[in-house]
Order: C-alpha cells, then sequence, then structure tokens
C-alpha cells in the first residue's frame, strides 16, 4: 500500500463537493487525522448548533475517501471539545438526570468486566432501579453483541443522542457510531472527546445508575472516565491469578490518584464446578479475597467458571443467572455503600 500523506486528504477532501448549508464546512474544523495500517481516521470540530450539517459532511467525506482503495476503511467522527471548554470543570462532570455513576475496572483485559458490567446492569433493573449503561471501552466495545443491539443511534428534538434499550435499561457505546469489526486508533485527545461526548450528548432521561463499562488498564481513556465523570466509585474485577491481580492492583493505585473511591472487589473464574459438585481452582484459590483483606476493600462476591454465563453473553441475550452470583453482588454492594 502506497504512502498518502495528511496534506494529501485534505487536498481530496477539498476536492469534495458540499451542498447547501454543508458548505459551512472548512479544513480549519478538523482536529486529527490518523492513519496507522492502512486505517483512516478523521475528527471533526462540531457543536450542537452544527452537528446535524456536520454530520452529513462526515458521512460524504466517508464515502469519497473509502472509494481509494488505499485505505481499508474510513472513520469520520464528531467532537464537541470546543463546547465543553466553555462548561465549568463542576458542571462538566455531571450528566443530566443521572443520580448516581459506577465504573466497572479490571487492570487487563478478558477478566469479565463487561460480562459483570451488563449483569449487574440488569439485577440492578430487577430490583426496581432506572439503569443506564455505557460502554466506555473505546477500543473493544464488547456491549452491543452481548446484547445483540445494532444499528446506528437517533437524534431528539434537543440533538441530543436517543440510546438503545434492552429490557428496560438505556444502552450506549462507541460500537454503535463505527462499523463492525472496524479497528479504533485514535489518540489520547480523540479517546477523550468521544468518551466525554457519549456521556454527555446522550439523553439518559432519569436513571438512578448509570453503570459504565471502563476500558481495560490505566491509560487516557480510563483517566478521562475517572476525572470527567461524577462517578461515586469504582468496582475492580480480577480473575484470582497473581499476574491478574498485580495488574488489579494497578488500577486501584489509579483510581487512588484520582480521588476515586473502590466500592469493592470482585473475584471472577474463581473455581469450575464439577459434574459431581467438587470445586477446582483452576487459577487459583481466594486471590480476590485475600487482596481485598490485604488493601481493606468491601470483597463483593465470586463468580465461577460457567458455561451459561457464557453462552448467555455470545447469544446477546445476558440475564442474571443464580442469586449467589451477580444478585449477590448487588446485595452486598448496597450493604457497604451509602447511596443505594
Amino acid at each position: 500500500m502506497s504512502n498518502i500523506s495528511k496534506k494529501e486528504i485534505l487536498g481530496i477532501i477539498k476536492e469534495i463537493k458540499l451542498e447547501g448549508d454543508e458548505s459551512l464546512f472548512s479544513e480549519k474544523l478538523i482536529e486529527d487525522i490518523i492513519i496507522k495500517d492502512g486505517h483512516l481516521q478523521i475528527s471533526i470540530l462540531a457543536n450542537i448548533d452544527n452537528f446535524q450539517k456536520l454530520e452529513s459532511v462526515s458521512k460524504k467525506i466517508e464515502s469519497h475517501l473509502k472509494k481509494d482503495e488505499r485505505f481499508l476503511s474510513v472513520t469520520c467522527v464528531l467532537t464537541n471539545e470546543t463546547e465543553n471548554n466553555k462548561e465549568s470543570e463542576k458542571d462538566e462532570n455531571k450528566i443530566e438526570g443521572v443520580k448516581n455513576i459506577i465504573a466497572i475496572a479490571s487492570g487487563k483485559g478478558g477478566v469479565g468486566k463487561s460480562t459483570l458490567a451488563v449483569n449487574l446492569a440488569h439485577s440492578f433493573k430487577e430490583k426496581g432501579f432506572k439503569v443506564g449503561l455505557l460502554d466506555a471501552d473505546i477500543h473493544g466495545p464488547s456491549i452491543p453483541h452481548m446484547l445483540n443491539l445494532s444499528g446506528k443511534p437517533g437524534l431528539n428534538e434537543n440533538k441530543k443522542i436517543i440510546p438503545f434499550e434492552f429490557k428496560g435499561i438505556k444502552v450506549m457505546s462507541i460500537g454503535f457510531l463505527l462499523e463492525e469489526n472496524q479497528p479504533v486508533i485514535w489518540r489520547g485527545p480523540m479517546v477523550h472527546s468521544a468518551i466525554k461526548q457519549m456521556a454527555r450528548d446522550t439523553f439518559w432521561g432519569e436513571i438512578d445508575i448509570l453503570i459504565v463499562d471502563m476500558p481495560p488498564g490505566t491509560g487516557d481513556a480510563q483517566i478521562t472516565v475517572s476525572q470527567n465523570l461524577s462517578l461515586n466509585g469504582a468496582i475492580i474485577i480480577s480473575t484470582p491469578q497473581p499476574v491478574a491481580l498485580n495488574d488489579a492492583k494497578k488500577a486501584i493505585g489509579m483510581f487512588g490518584k484520582v480521588d476515586v473511591e473502590i466500592l469493592g472487589i470482585v473475584e471472577n473464574m474463581s473455581y469450575l464446578l464439577l459434574p459431581d459438585g467438587q470445586k477446582e481452582d483452576i487459577f487459583g484459590k481466594d486471590g480476590g479475597k485475600n487482596m481485598a483483606e490485604e488493601l481493606n476493600i468491601n470483597f463483593l462476591g465470586s463468580i465461577p467458571l460457567d458455561k451459561e454465563i457464557r453462552i448467555n453473553s455470545d447469544k446477546g441475550d445476558p440475564s442474571v443467572l443464580k442469586e449467589e452470583y451477580f444478585n449477590k453482588i448487588v446485595n452486598r454492594l448496597s450493604e457497604v455503600v451509602n447511596f443505594l
């Protein structure tokens, strides 16, 4: 694949024929251009007044550049960092209509973070709470697949994003805004802006709890969520395996530095329940529980390796399976926090 410069991309964009209100677009509104491994992503500055017009422009730019065989994929993202900077820091961190926000986090991927987020949201809903679910895992959004949701969200009369719904839970994910299997190769500022937009520009209505499925690790995206959303606290999930626990401790340390309370620790894949009723500790025994005691953090419960959880998640129909799993975690959480 031949190289192509940002200057050349700007030249191509200038040649695109725009009609009517689309003429308000200019290259000055292009915040960033990223080219990596044949994938092109363009960030365009927008505000609430010109969002819909620039959305039309962005689709036209995507359609035009996708004809260029040098690109494997083309994505335009509208950001509104300029508008957000006009707000005070205190107001920025609030989401209209949202009473409480709980982050579900992990020190590494593959430990069941999204599964926990989805099932806790469902369990809270079953207990009578009004619940929202925000997939902030920008680089690996899995919530749309786990809930069997697809399509592009619409806008209401106030130009707010209308979230999808799953069994009464309001859901928003970056996965709804991208083509299927399309990689996200954004730099820090684009990730920062995308997360803030999804959180604040979504019409959540009145909800009691917003569950945020965090990106794994302790990078820019995690810090963005921690510093820019009014989190009541975070739940850390890990397997009992020492290498996972070490990464979980790093996540706990990151939240401590940005003054976010750790509400508790959940241990996933605690054991495998064998047909004869015996338990096999595949990844070690009580690693999460022992870490919670060591760090003086609430231990919220354990989740075993359960085939039914995997099947339901894969087919896009997760549910609260057994009281000793997710319902027990919610019950324990209600005992140790003062906002539920």
